[in-house]
């Protein structure tokens, strides 16, 4: 099935800096069709850091302008590739937003976040602040129509949380889990992963309203600590003075060596993000003389992503969606997720026809 132009609307960033960059533009040129790739309708697209990151430059990333962002992305299935059989049109679908090079050793093992050419969707590549997404067809996986609106907070933040608790963490139930930012998107993705699982959870939050939330949310068994001076001593006073098995850990500069001592002897850190910094200064003794394991997780492979989706469809481990932008608004989204006030992820509602 084709589409009738050869145009799209959606939103480009020409330049680096402010909110302003970002562009609505109505005559967006379509690429062409590959055989092993798909056209997707996007109907939601889920906003990240990686969009700011993208926007502001400077992250020491290889980034080419102009691009469309926008890595979280639901949608309908407009046009198939001729090799791909997996998906038809008319399909809902939710895309993994990796791509590796496809032929080295990491590629070929599925270890393509690995691949020295990898690259993330809407943030090495034309993304989902757009109408459309090309993509290649193994990537879209299929879902039911019910969810699509909740699905485009799922992409990036679980299949990251993902690879770093279960993947490389080996988190099992008889674990005791430590949550950075558990309120955020990544933070929502792993509380509900490790929910899931029935590992025993502790949570850090900024506020008693986000706490009393999550609770009233479901994650009524988490203990939550809202942020303060003594974040490490509490954590040992919770675990009676042993420390948490595995600290998920994606705010950097500010809470890596807080993240050290608050782990038991034997305990693993997790590692997915900096969004305070990427320089801080550690404590090393720490590092050997508790025996503690780093692992560094940037975002998941595509089998994590198939598992992910597995679980949150068994579990109806969705995340929560705490306001949604119409496509045209993607400053003002932008603006609302740097501000940091959220519960959860801010999203974009791709209907053009409502400006």
């Amino acid at each position: 099935m084709g589409i009738s132009n050869k145009t799209m609307k959606g939103i480009v960033l020409h330049e680096h800096g402010g909110i302003e960059q970002l562009s609505y533009e109505e005559d967006i040129e379509l690429k062409p069709l590959k055989a092993d790739e798909v056209r997707v309708q996007v109907k939601y697209c889920g906003l990240n850091h990686l969009d700011i990151w993208l926007r502001k430059g400077g992250t020491g990333d290889r980034l080419s302008l102009p691009q469309i962002p926008g890595s979280d992305v639901v949608g309908i299935i407009h046009e198939v590739g001729n090799k791909v059989n997996h998906v038809d049109v008319g399909d809902a679908v939710v895309l993994y937003p990796g791509k590796g090079c496809g032929s080295c050793s990491s590629c070929i093992k599925g270890r393509e976040t690995l691949c020295q050419h990898f690259e993330v969707l809407g943030y090495n590549n034309d993304g989902g602040y757009a109408e459309y997404v090309t993509i290649q067809g193994k990537r879209a996986v299929k879902i039911t129509n019910d969810e699509l609106r909740s699905w485009s907070g799922v992409p990036i933040a679980y299949v990251t949380a993902w690879n770093a608790l279960v993947t490389k963490g080996k988190m099992t139930a008889n674990d005791t889990v430590f949550i950075w930012g558990a309120s955020g998107g990544l933070g929502y993705a792993a509380l509900s992963i490790a929910k899931a699982i029935g590992a025993n959870v502790i949570g850090i939050v900024s506020s008693k309203e986000k706490k009393e939330f999550l609770q009233e949310k479901g994650f009524t068994d988490v203990s939550f600590i809202v942020r303060d001076e003594d974040i490490v001593k509490q954590v040992r006073e919770i675990t009676n003075k042993v420390g948490a098995d595995i600290v998920l850990d994606h705010v950097g500069r500010k809470t890596f060596n807080d993240s050290l001592r608050m782990l038991a002897r034997g305990g693993r850190l997790a590692f997915c993000g900096i969004t305070t910094g990427p320089f801080t200064e550690v404590d090393l003794r720490l590092i050997f003389g508790k025996q503690l394991t780093i692992t560094g997780s940037w975002m998941g492979d595509l089998q994590d992503f198939h598992e992910v989706v597995n679980l949150i469809e068994k579990k109806n481990a969705f995340p929560h969606i705490h306001q949604e932008f119409l496509l045209i608004e993607a400053g003002k989204a932008q603006a609302s997720l740097e501000a940091g006030d959220h519960i959860g992820k801010i999203i974009l509602k791709v209907d053009t026809n409502d400006k």
